[in-house]
């Protein structure tokens, strides 16, 4: 692991506009195996999107196969389940499963009542739990949590005194788990033991203080690389096993939020990013804020695990 924080490496490859949805805030994009299409979320709107990865990069944008469907806003976190139509999402309570028709079941609600704070990024595990952290509004230090979900529909809390709660992924073998609290500005590690969901022995995986912006979304590939996302730092990074960066992906945005591996041989980067924050100036000078945008970085990623349901 690194114990000194890690240089950022020159731009390998530049990613490219996608798919153009006007987005707010888009986060959370993640692969559905079984529908065979990318999905992600725009918070503020609470809209939940699937879009076809097949489109073509030279396609005109606006003729992209892509459908969405609203819920009640926000909606930070969508993921696939072992029913083909149902996702799970975070949002602004806790975890619900929803269909194109709304909200079908609420699963958890540890933020009902509490409309300073709400849910934020999610990942499912290696054997289908639900994991869900929160962040306050105002970004109140140590004020959220990472919960997690079982099959039971039983909900745990398992960190407290987290500010950020952002991307979570785990290695190919489901020895360890990554997690991001954002303004500590580092990726940590787990031991994790997927027999019952527990996390422990938790240390620093990277120190990212180097890199320009905090530490949002990240993804593991099949090598057990973690791809991170930078909020404000327009890029994504390839952390090794050792904890330091060996690929970077520039954007012409700032606000990058998310990232994950698509497609049917899992080759393609899918990476989300935002407007917020942005000064009318910031946007002018950066018209495809917002937009979601594809590399291939001569990789692959792994199968998403469903929520088991």
């Amino acid at each position: 692991m690194a114990e000194s924080p890690t240089e950022p490496a020159g731009g390998d490859l530049e990613a490219r506009p996608w798919l153009d949805v006007s987005g707010v805030h888009c986060e959370g994009v993640v692969w559905d195996d079984a529908l065979g299409r990318v999905r992600f979320v725009d918070i503020p709107r609470g809209r939940v999107f699937d879009a076809d990865v097949d489109t073509d990069l030279d396609t005109d944008l606006d003729a992209a196969d892509v459908r969405w469907f609203d819920l009640p806003a926000p909606v930070t976190a969508v993921h696939p389940t072992t029913d083909p139509a149902t996702v799970v999402v975070a949002d602004g309570e806790g975890i619900a499963l929803a269909s194109r028709d709304g909200l079908t079941v609420r699963l958890a609600a540890p933020l009902a009542g509490r409309p300073h704070i709400r849910m934020n990024d999610a990942g499912v595990d290696p054997a289908g739990r639900y994991f869900a952290g929160s962040m306050a509004y105002d970004l109140e230090p140590g004020a959220a949590s990472l919960y997690r979900l079982d099959a039971d529909r039983s909900l745990h809390t398992v960190l407290t005194d987290v500010t950020i709660s952002n991307g979570v992924d785990w290695s190919p073998d489901a020895t360890l788990c990554y997690f991001v609290d954002s303004p500590l500005r580092r990726v940590d590690v787990f031991d994790y033991d997927v027999t019952t969901g527990a996390l422990s022995n938790r240390r620093v995986f990277a120190d990212t203080s180097a890199v320009t912006g905090l530490p949002d979304g990240l993804t593991v590939d099949a090598d057990g690389a973690v791809w991170v996302a930078f909020w404000g730092g327009s890029c994504v990074c390839r952390f090794g096993p050792d904890g330091r960066i060996e690929r970077t992906i520039t954007l012409p945005v700032s606000q990058v939020t998310s990232c994950c591996f698509a497609g049917p041989d899992l080759d393609q980067l899918i990476i989300s990013t935002s407007t917020e924050e942005l000064s009318p100036d910031d946007l002018r000078r950066q018209p495809m804020a917002g937009m979601i945008f594809r590399a291939e970085p001569g990789c692959r990623g792994r199968r998403t695990t469903e929520f088991v349901i």
